[in-house]
């Protein structure tokens, strides 16, 4: 007696194999660029100081943002710009200031035996002081504010 044979395997055509493929990369890049927009987490600062909006890239926290009275507050300056902070009508001290130069940022974090504690609760107000890093301090400052509520 003879064993039946199996059935002959169907193999896929070169065309229906590379639609497949191409079907893929796509959904593949669709997936990509959905997954980049819905990472985008805050909008714009909306922060312009006399029409030039290349001196402030963000402030930290965002105009009426509301946060806890223990964070950190700061400014992204544009490229070539150096700033000093001022808190409710406080200037903060050199020491107290956290700088990151390669980024043209400087902070503040409130805490024990610094300015401020804690930042008082309801709506505090920051002033940023900038100017060009090549003219130095005292030349051309620019200042702006932001307010935000801490609770």
């Amino acid at each position: 007696m003879t064993e039946p044979q199996p059935a002959p395997r169907r193999t896929m055509s070169n065309s229906r194999y590379r639609a497949l493929i191409a079907i893929a990369i796509v959904a593949a890049v669709g997936a990509l660029v959905l997954g980049v927009r819905a990472t985008n987490t805050g909008g714009e600062d909306n922060v312009t100081i006399s029409s030039r909006p290349d001196m402030v890239e963000h402030v930290y926290p965002p105009n009426g943002d509301q946060v806890l009275r223990q964070s950190e507050i700061g400014v992204d300056l544009g490229p070539g710009y150096e700033g000093d902070l001022v808190v409710n009508g406080q200037p903060i001290p050199e020491e107290e200031l956290r700088r990151v130069p390669e980024q043209n940022q400087v902070f503040y974090l409130p805490g024990k035996g610094t300015t401020f504690e804690e930042l008082p609760g309801g709506t505090n107000c920051v002033t940023a002081i900038a100017w060009r890093s090549a003219t130095g301090r005292g030349v051309d400052d620019q200042t702006f504010s932001w307010c935000f509520e801490a609770s």
